[in-house]
């Protein structure tokens, strides 16, 4: 059975030296006029919208269309300066990366997997990060934050997406989510997929598998591994 295979970015993907919580800081600023909006959100696993929605909260603010149109464009903006800036956080491609995506290119190609994107980013901020290391080409289509708080509303847009792209029609259990947080995790069970969880985020190997994904590895130079445990693919049970 043809298999979707869908990846978060930060923290799965890449690391980019916390380019997008300064570029996000610096938006909020600028649109509410007071800085450290961030400060005491929960960003790991969430959607942009979800966590704008919650930073303009401390200014009693809502995340009306305007407003919230006007702080993802400033982010972009500041996201494509941030994610060149010299950093004492780690900037890098994660471990594994490469050789997961190069190992999926010929299943790909055979028409046996399409490969794509499940992110709380925005499309915008997505291509930047991605781009900077030269993985955006790697992705023909995905599903992006810019319209759903709740990441587990993403799965139906990836769907719609690979439709579009010509990566052909799939169901929700047809698909394998690859993320970094139990909010991955939870994505993928909630529409019956499969999930890998990856520890080079901010979730622990333990974390992890308390959330009952189908495998979970330190970082991705287990992806042998870890495709085994999800390919041919298994309903989750």
């Amino acid at each position: 059975m043809k298999t979707l295979v869908l990846w978060d970015i930060d923290g799965t993907l890449v690391l980019t030296g916390r380019a997008g919580v300064r570029a996000l800081d610096r938006a909020l600023a600028d649109v509410c006029g007071r800085p450290g909006l961030l400060d005491g959100v929960a960003i790991a696993g969430r959607t942009d919208r979800a966590i704008i929605t919650d930073a303009l909260r401390a200014v009693n603010a809502t995340a009306a269309d305007g407003v919230f149109a006007e702080v993802r464009d400033r982010y972009c903006a500041y996201l494509s300066g941030e994610v060149h800036a010299d950093t004492p956080h780690p900037k890098l491609v994660l471990p594994g990366v490469y050789a997961a995506l190069d190992q999926l290119a010929p299943l790909e190609a055979a028409g046996s997997v399409a490969v794509g994107l499940l992110t709380g980013n925005f499309v915008r901020g997505a291509e930047i990060k991605l781009g900077y290391f030269d993985l955006w080409r790697r992705f023909r289509f995905g599903a992006f934050g810019d319209l759903h708080v709740d990441r587990r509303d993403l799965v139906p847009i990836a769907i719609a997406a690979a439709a579009e792209a010509g990566a052909g029609a799939f169901r929700p259990e047809q698909i394998v989510i690859v993320g970094d947080t139990p909010a991955d995790v939870d994505c993928a069970h909630a529409h019956g997929a499969q999930a890998i969880a990856v520890a080079t985020g901010t979730s622990s190997v333990e974390q992890l598998r308390a959330t009952g994904a189908a495998a979970v590895v330190s970082d991705l130079s287990e992806w042998a591994t870890a495709w085994r445990a999800v390919y041919p693919f298994r309903p989750n049970q």
